[in-house]
């Protein structure tokens, strides 16, 4: 395994805790009437003058998000909570569903906090490429497990080059922080400009789906015949979360440079294979 100990005991604390905030959550009554009630508190953060505020928040979290270098940084709870918020303003009105999905005012205030969000992802990516431009010279000195492995990604995604803008607008569709992909392009100098206009594309779009979660909770319990509530858009967040951090998880310790290897070496033995036919 590339990741060290240490991380992955970062990993596991994150997943005790988000497993823990649902059991707490679920069995609990206190504590949930306490995550209730701030949800519903935290709604002044975008009413009038105040959303000022909320864009801010929406930009620092996913800036930290991609800022962190191989630190999960839970920014999809925020952008959750922030959205919900809007969502919940409208609803305060009067306003039934439908009536929210039709609102210019409502889509306004969510495109709002998804283009913030992904302004500050684009500008967190700058960290985790900096770095890993950085530590080129480290990895050439100095024998690292989890560097070697990350250039050894690096140089997978580099495998087509052409394709290699594409790769990152893929990657940035997923929840994962974009270090894991920015840290080893760094690390082999490609282009920075090809880097964060793919990436910035991409991480808007997980911004948006992010905003757009708490809504889209609702829309699929009500085509199944479920009351929507708050008890039911905690718990898929929740759940949402662990996806992100097994993802994240997955990607950084798998052997990437091993991989490689062995892919090179297969496609070695298949050129011999059909130059002595």
């Amino acid at each position: 395994m590339a990741i060290s100990k240490n991380l992955t005991t970062v990993f596991i604390i994150f997943y005790f805790s988000v497993i823990s905030y649902i059991f707490l959550f679920l069995f609990i009554p206190d504590f949930q009437d306490f995550i209730i009630n701030s949800r519903q508190n935290l709604t002044i953060i975008t009413q009038g003058a105040n959303y000022f505020w909320a864009l801010m928040i929406s930009l620092g979290i996913c800036f930290l998000g991609s800022a962190s270098i191989g630190f999960p940084i839970p920014f999809p709870f925020v952008l959750f909570s922030l959205s919900d918020s809007v969502y919940r303003n409208f609803s305060n009105l009067g306003l039934e569903m439908t009536q929210i999905l039709q609102s210019v005012p409502f889509w306004f205030q969510i495109i709002g906090l998804t283009v913030f969000g992904g302004l500050g992802s684009a500008l967190g990516e700058l960290t985790g490429y900096g770095v890993g431009y950085g530590t080129k010279r480290l990895v050439d000195h100095r024998d690292s497990d989890l560097l070697n492995n990350v250039n050894g990604f690096g140089k997978l995604i580099l495998k087509n080059e052409k394709r290699t803008p594409f790769y990152i607008f893929l990657f940035a569709l997923t929840p994962l922080p974009d270090d894991i992909l920015f840290l080893p392009l760094g690390m082999i100098k490609y282009p920075f400009w090809k880097c964060i206009i793919p990436g910035w594309l991409g991480k808007n779009v997980t911004t948006l789906f992010y905003c757009c979660w708490p809504i889209l909770v609702s829309i699929g319990l009500v085509t199944q015949g479920i009351q929507s509530n708050d008890n039911s858009s905690v718990i898929t967040e929740a759940i949402l979360l662990l996806v992100t951090i097994t993802v994240m998880f997955f990607i950084m310790s798998f052997d990437w440079t091993k991989f490689l290897e062995k892919r090179s070496q297969k496609k070695l033995e298949k050129s011999k294979a059909l130059t002595s036919e």
